[in-house]
């Protein structure tokens, strides 16, 4: 063989064994590129997964904490509000609070046309008897579910819908375009193979060098940069100098890695921030307080609990944008009050939710600063606030508590300053009261009462007595007063006075006036049969007015019963019209078209009787048992008696007279011109049935 054949079969085995260098190159960038791809692949759909996963948590706890007081006080309301921002959120599928039996209260929605229903869903079995703070994938959507318990009670629960789409989707995108610029990266190694197979030997070791360093390396980096992504070490976005693919693709990756570590950051403020005045949330708080009980030491801790008074009426009122206003300007009244500004002892100042804000002081002599800073937020309400063109005065009740004095945890510090704010509010509002031990034995005796109120509900354990009432010329008995009644198996019987007022405060005030008024008006349909035109008198309290749907209620226990509306006369007292005039005034406005009649109960015992008697147009007065108890001995009980009657009988207006207890009153009254009476000396409250059967009375 002559040179030129050695040469080329020099050149061909040499060329081959190139080739193979080559090939063995090619299939090691080849591997990294698909192990590149693989990781970057699984590192996104991690990542995505986690950051969506970690604000499902956040935002479950987060509702969670915002929704517990309204859904104890049944407040569809502020439901509504929260859930709406939740939803306004991205990727939030679905919202819903459920009680503890898994049935849907609310979720987010105007009418609620879920209300009622149960969840029946895959994922709802796993999640309503949870009790804690649970996670579920789902298809196309991850649920985040978490429990709302007061105590030991349990109310139900808050759930998150995270739709994934947005997510795979990002994903997708990304993946395809590291799949894309790596193809065309390359394209440019493949055509330099081919060169380097017809090339010298010199260039075909060029190439082979080129594509080591050229190509491998940079991919290399780029899957160990994927990999701490992956594990959460975000650090500073990748750089490359190169202009060509690799380059571009380098830079791209720095741009998502900085993009994710951005949206962590987004999230992590989300969770720890209020987003309206821009504070420390409860959640973040929580962890302070936490964080600062734990490392107290020798040094004081004093809470202040902070809650606008009546604040809803700003926001019925005014609207809701008014309100964050007012919330605005409120928190950096307090952010001066509090001395945020000049440094000192560290003060935490935090908006729980709401209306309610808290502020945490460390450092000596903590007790006496607490009640500084309360002045001194008191003092800064005394200016009125500028809110849509009008001057509003705002106030505030604040409940002080110390640790470890009057707490040992976090969470009675909590407890205990929301109740000594609650004690203020008792106390005639705007001002601040410091902890007492008595207040957790009332508001677990409250809690208790409401507990069984609600099972006395549930079980049918409340009845209804009837209270005959009767025309004091003929004594004939013309009508009854309805009265509810609740026999506990352990307490016997509690009065109205007692569970009433529970039932306004927790709002089960709906349910129970439900029940007195579909009771009282099958009653007075029953009586019909015997005694035509007996009516019933049913009380209405003021929480009933102000709650939307009174008039609907009233309209179906009629449409229900089947009792002429003429035949129902609603009781209700001067105080109920005082918080909101207007609504109260439509309300009865509404009642009396439909035909029910509108008393005013215990008459004479408000502040502007005659002026509500004038605008409200009511049917008649009850003269209230503190003007009869002493009408035979007092004057001027006796003169005032006799002055009701007389503005009522002008009026055209009938009167009843309340406690009568003797034959001597009841005498008396009909002199004066009293039409009606009812009390003790005539009959006590009676069953429906006994009162079917009662009859005439002889009048004296």
């Amino acid at each position: 063989m002559g040179l030129r054949g050695k040469f080329f079969v020099g050149l061909l085995l040499t060329g081959l064994v190139w080739s193979a260098v080559l090939v063995g190159t090619w299939l090691t960038a080849r591997n990294a590129v698909d192990d590149v791809l693989t990781k970057n692949e699984r590192s996104l759909r991690d990542t995505a997964r986690a950051a969506l996963d970690d604000r499902a948590r956040q935002l479950a706890a987060f509702l969670r904490d915002a929704l517990t007081n309204p859904l104890y006080y049944f407040d569809l309301l502020t439901m509504r509000e929260v859930l709406r921002s939740a939803l306004a959120q991205p990727d939030v599928q679905y919202v819903l609070v459920y009680d503890q039996r898994g049935r849907v209260i609310h979720d987010g929605s105007r009418d609620i046309m879920k209300f009622g229903q149960r969840m029946d869903d895959a994922l709802a079995p796993g999640l309503i008897a949870s009790e804690e703070l649970r996670v579920q994938w789902g298809d196309g959507v991850l649920d985040a579910s978490a429990p709302m318990l007061i105590g030991e009670l349990r109310l139900g629960g808050v759930r998150v819908g995270m739709s994934t789409d947005r997510m795979d989707a990002a994903v997708a995108i990304d993946t395809e375009q590291a799949h894309v610029a790596l193809r065309e990266n390359f394209a440019t190694p493949v055509r330099v193979l081919l060169l380097g197979l017809l090339a010298l030997l010199a260039n075909i070791g060029l190439v082979g060098w080129w594509i080591a360093r050229g190509l491998v390396r940079p991919i290399r980096e780029l899957s160990l940069r994927a990999e701490e992504i992956e594990q959460g070490q975000y650090g500073a976005a990748a750089a490359s100098r190169r202009s060509d693919e690799l380059g571009d693709l380098m830079r791209a990756f720095g741009r998502m890695s900085e993009g994710v570590r951005k949206h962590h950051a987004d999230i992590h403020k989300l969770a720890y921030r209020d987003a309206l005045t821009s504070l420390p949330n409860r959640l973040s708080f929580r962890e302070r307080l936490e964080q600062a009980v734990a490392s107290v030491g020798d040094r004081g801790l004093a809470l202040l609990f902070i809650d606008l008074d009546d604040f809803k009426r700003i926001n019925d009122t005014l609207g809701h944008d008014a309100g964050d206003q007012v919330l605005t300007e409120f928190a950096a009244r307090c952010h001066r009050a509090l001395g945020l500004d000049s440094g000192g002892s560290p003060i935490t100042f935090a908006r729980l939710g709401g209306d309610e804000f808290v502020a945490l002081i460390e450092g000596p002599e903590a007790a006496p600063r607490a009640e500084s800073a309360a002045k001194a937020v008191l003092q800064q309400l005394r200016e009125p606030f500028d809110v849509v063109d009008k001057s509003l005065l705002v106030s505030a009740s604040i409940g002080i508590t110390v640790f470890p004095d009057d707490a040992h945890s976090p969470k009675l510090l909590l407890k205990h300053g929301d109740l000594a704010m609650y004690q203020a509010k008792q106390q005639g509002k705007n001002c601040y009261r410091f902890f007492a031990g008595h207040l957790t034995l009332l508001a677990e005796e409250r809690l208790m009462l409401e507990h069984e109120l609600r099972a006395a509900l549930d079980n049918e354990r409340l009845t209804v007595s009837y209270q005959p009432i009767y025309a004091m010329q003929s004594g004939a008995l013309v009508g009854a007063e309805a009265l509810l009644r609740w026999h506990h198996p352990q307490r016997g019987t509690i009065p109205p006075s007692m569970f009433v007022p529970v039932a306004e405060a927790t709002g089960l005030i709906d349910a129970l006036g439900d029940f007195a008024l579909r009771s009282a008006c099958r009653a007075a349909a029953a009586w019909q049969m015997h005694a035509p035109g007996r009516y019933v008198a049913v009380n209405v309290s003021g929480r009933q007015i102000q709650r939307p749907g009174l008039e609907k209620r009233v309209a179906d226990a009629l449409a229900e019963s089947g009792l002429e509306p003429r035949l129902l006369h609603l009781e209700l007292t001067e105080s109920s019209l005082m918080h909101d005039e207007a609504q109260a005034f439509a309300v009865l406005t509404e009642l009396r078209k439909a035909g029910a009649r509108i008393w005013l109960d215990d008459f004479g015992t408000g502040f502007s009787g005659l002026s509500h008697v004038r605008r409200a147009r009511v049917d008649g007065v009850k003269i209230d048992r503190s003007f009869i108890a002493d009408i035979l001995n007092d004057p001027e009980d006796r003169a005032l008696a006799s002055a009701i009657i007389a503005m009522a009988t002008s009026l055209g207006m009938e009167v009843v007279g309340e406690g009568i207890e003797s034959a001597a009153q009841y005498t008396l009254l009909r002199s004066l011109g009293c039409q009606m009476a009812q009390g003790y000396w005539m009959s006590k409250a009676v069953s429906a049935q006994e009162l079917a059967l009662l009859g005439a009375i002889e009048a004296p």
